[in-house]
């Protein structure tokens, strides 16, 4: 009997200092789990940014200072630090040139005649933290462009399809930054330097086509150092 005793208050002892066996008998659990960091949730992205170019109005197209530029921008986000940029742009004539024409009241024979277009592709790399994304914030990219526009100097000449064909080229590194956020309006500003290349035909007629000599224009227009700035404002998506 003594030793039924003693097996029974020994199991007891076992039971009450097992803290599982005793949590089961109060039908409590008692779960230990060790604490794990939170991550922090992905900031969301901005994936499409569209713009057009105030500059480019002004004074646009990279040809000479008879055009300006009517752009449309798409930059894409393909990834927390970087972006794709495509621009496609028609040139037309220069809006400040155009009221030059119409205060001065100039003849057909003086009136010019502009169009064209331009392509752009950068790939923009940004300088953030951990706290921000890209399309925001200061950045760098290589920029490409290329522009092609035929200018005829006078009615007579661009209906009898005389003309200049001015094109050309420029491959750039650019800097700049793009705020933004403020009802997904966006501006972004951005300079860079680069080389560059023009060239220009003329079309006396369809089967007369002569390089011009373009020495008039300066050193910096037949040089190969290119200089941009621009200020493009748009809206996220």
């Amino acid at each position: 009997m003594n030793f039924k005793r003693i097996t029974f208050f020994f199991i007891l002892f076992l039971i009450l200092n097992n803290p599982s066996i005793k949590a089961n008998i109060l039908g409590d659990t008692i779960r230990v789990s060790i604490p794990q960091k939170k991550k922090k949730p992905f900031p969301p992205f901005q994936p499409l940014v569209l713009k057009t170019s105030i500059t480019g109005f002004l004074a646009g197209g990279s040809v000479l200072l008879f055009t300006s530029e009517y752009r449309l921008t798409a930059e894409i986000t393909t990834g927390r630090k970087q972006s794709d940029q495509v621009s496609i742009s028609y040139l037309g004539k220069n809006v400040l040139y155009w009221g030059f024409e119409k205060i001065s009241k100039q003849s057909s024979s003086d009136i010019l005649k502009v169009s064209g277009w331009r392509f752009q592709y950068a790939h923009k790399f940004y300088l953030v933290n951990r706290r921000h994304y890209s399309p925001y914030g200061f950045y760098v990219a290589p920029h490409f462009s290329y522009s092609n526009a035929k200018i005829a100097w006078g009615l007579n000449r661009h209906y009898n399809n005389t003309y200049f064909d001015v094109r050309h080229f420029n491959a750039n590194v650019i800097v700049g930054v793009q705020v933004g956020k403020l009802s997904r309006l966006t501006m972004d500003v951005c300079f860079g330097a680069g080389y560059k290349t023009n060239t220009i035909y003329y079309h006396a007629t369809s089967y007369r086509i002569t390089k011009f000599d373009t020495q008039e224009l300066g050193e910096y227009y037949n040089g190969h150092l290119h200089i941009l700035f621009d200020l493009s404002l748009g809206y996220s998506f």
